[in-house]
């Protein structure tokens, strides 16, 4: 936009020097910025792309955000499904403002573009007014030498030969939620909306991973404040909410000290929590305690402290909501009617696996994966409900050959995973039903794409599933699930779509439902509680 200012100088000269009169030199200024409103109006960073299908209606400057962003109630994958439909395709392509994107919908496209090229969907795109606001943070980073670094360096901390470690400070977290919804619910006499327990065993298990914090040893408003932080930089990550994000000439006009930007001050807020978490570890270390988490291998890699906050940013950001989400979801289908007998089954293959002895079941919970049934009920649940319906965008580092057109390097690459998760063509007629048993006898290595796909997945993907299978399996042990139907109760939403009351922006939330927890052998949690 500099060029217009430029130009705008040039013929304040013109006019000084006599080359033109007054009336000439406004002729060929208006006329100068009716070509640079036309081109931004019109232009994109690459030209459409030959033999793929475009999105209908796009608006000068704009393109096809209007729709988007949740502005009709829906969120982005939803409407992207929609015009996929429209068009008749699962590859088009459509202008997010200036930015031209590719959007692939069906679970075979995903597969061929991101495994099959995953080499050359390793970037992302410039998010702009949100990842120039933010320090060193992998998750959402434009790939670099220093990313993939600490992503090399993550992989290898979360790793399965470094779980056993992990497991005393899984442990007390897991405890502490099931002691909580036993006393709050007062064991099945009061209804109980469980999602704030879940979001804060799981925040209190990503605090024991990264920085081996608990969420108890910290001031109450300290936690709360992080994760309200951590949730406003959520909403905006990849989010298509704000026009200005997307459209060069609405930075030009509105600058950041106008709009407002609300991921500087969440993006100081985090750093200034991480950096207390960080001193805080560091001095328990100087002092002899040996403290086996993230942070303490990342060390050991040699990455610096910025580094070392950049890669524990990501497994903090994802954890409150993905993996507390998708246990909620789980929990409220297991609620709901069409789930209730199912608790029966679930426990009953617990007790099965483990020859009827509890103490062993819940001992093993987070060391292994035993229970057929609720590994597959829960990769069913990670399926069925996408918590991050169209996941992080892409772009390509090389041109890539593919149905006879060249998708250009640098352009944008958009997963529709909600879409994908409930593609007929690829888990049958019955894609759009929940099917618990879906993946008895099933072991693909890529059961859905609740975590993306290829050489960006998430890191934490297979620490997330054993989390996940971890408390479900505990909370089937210890309690028998009931919806509330007292007045004004609120009953589990478990449409496959529904399910979420936000629509703009990457991460899904679950509706909140009531629910009895009422113990399945009260003695015996109380004496699991006491340990």
């Amino acid at each position: 936009m500099e060029s217009i200012v430029d130009n705008l100088d040039v013929g304040h000269v013109l006019v000084s020097k006599g080359f033109l009169s007054p009336s000439a030199a406004i002729t060929l200024i208006v006329g100068f910025l009716i070509y640079i409103l036309y081109k931004q109006a019109t232009q994109t960073d690459h030209p459409s792309v030959p033999h793929l299908p475009s999105a209908p209606n796009p608006i000068p400057f704009i393109g096809n955000l209007l729709p988007l962003g949740g502005r009709t109630h829906r969120n982005d994958s939803t409407v992207y499904s929609s015009w996929s439909r429209d068009l008749n395709t699962d590859l088009f392509q459509l202008r997010l403002g200036n930015q031209r994107t590719i959007v692939a919908s069906s679970f075979s496209t995903i597969k061929d573009l991101w495994i099959g090229h995953s080499n050359s969907l390793i970037d992302r795109p410039f998010q702009h007014g949100f990842a120039d606001k933010l320090q060193l943070d992998i998750s959402g980073a434009a790939m670099t030498e220093e990313i993939r670094r600490c992503r090399k360096a993550a992989m290898r901390a979360l790793g399965k030969p470094s779980w056993a470690g992990y497991y005393p400070l899984l442990e007390p977290s897991s405890v502490d939620l099931v002691g909580n919804v036993f006393r709050k619910g007062e064991n099945g006499a009061r209804k109980l909306e469980i999602y704030p327990y879940l979001r804060q065993v799981i925040f209190d298990l990503a605090l024991s991973l990264t920085y081996g914090a608990r969420q108890k040893d910290a001031d109450d408003q300290f936690v709360l404040t992080l994760i309200k932080n951590i949730n406003i930089i959520s909403k905006v990550r990849s989010s298509t909410q704000r026009f200005r994000d997307y459209v060069p000439i609405l930075r030009f006009l509105i600058p950041d000290a106008v709009s407002g930007n609300v991921v500087v001050t969440a993006e100081k807020i985090r750093q200034q929590h991480l950096d207390v978490l960080y001193a805080s570890l560091k001095k328990r270390i100087a002092e002899g305690e040996e403290v086996n988490c993230v942070i303490t291998g990342l060390v050991k890699d040699k990455l610096s402290e910025e580094e070392q906050h950049g890669t524990c940013k990501a497994l903090l950001q994802a954890a409150p909501d993905s993996t507390a989400s998708s246990v909620y979801i789980g929990i409220a289908w297991l609620c709901s009617p069409a789930g209730k007998e199912y608790q029966e089954d679930l426990c009953h293959a617990i007790l099965e696996a483990y020859d009827g002895n509890k103490d062993k079941a819940w001992e093993m919970a987070f060391r292994e994966e035993k229970v057929p049934l609720i590994v597959s009920f829960y990769k069913e649940t990670l399926r069925f409900w996408t918590a991050t319906p169209f996941a992080t965008p892409r772009t390509t580092v090389n041109d890539i050959q593919y149905r006879g057109t060249t998708i250009p390097k640098g352009i944008t690459m958009i997963m529709n995973a909600q879409e994908a998760n409930h593609d007929k063509s690829w888990y049958g007629e019955d894609a759009e039903t929940f099917n618990p048993k879906r993946f008895i006898n099933n072991d693909t290595s890529l059961p859905h794409l609740a975590f993306g796909a290829g050489s960006r997945i998430c890191p934490a993907a297979a620490l997330s599933n054993r989390i996940i299978y971890a408390l479900i399996l505990r909370l089937i042990l210890a309690f028998e699930m009931e919806e509330a139907n007292e007045p004004g109760a609120r009953k589990p939403n478990v449409d496959m779509l529904g399910f979420s009351d936000v629509h703009n922006s990457l991460v899904a939330r679950p509706r909140k439902f009531d629910c009895h927890y009422t113990a399945r052998d009260a003695e015996w949690l109380e004496s699991i509680m006491s340990k």
